[in-house]
């Protein structure tokens, strides 16, 4: 556990193709967000935040109704003697 907060000596290099994707990633984003306002953004992300609760809470919903609560099955008394 000492370990763990142990300054480093070195620095840590993360793998080419991590930064690879993450350059891509950045990339993709910026193209898709240029020339957007902020509240066009803000409205985005909004949007996106209640379509994936909306969606969450529809699966929740869902597996609820269609399997129900399980009852609770009656203890059953082992009798070790025979």
């Amino acid at each position: 556990m000492k370990s763990l907060f142990k300054k480093r000596t070195e620095p840590f290099v993360y793998h080419k193709y991590y930064l690879l994707l993450q350059k891509r990633w950045a990339e993709k984003m910026q193209r898709a967000t240029a020339g957007r306002s902020k509240r066009k953004l803000t409205w985005g992300l909004m949007f996106f935040t209640v379509l994936a609760s909306g969606y969450l809470i529809y699966n929740l919903y869902r597996t609820f109704k269609e399997s129900g609560v399980p009852a609770v099955s009656k203890i059953k008394i082992i009798n070790l003697k025979k």
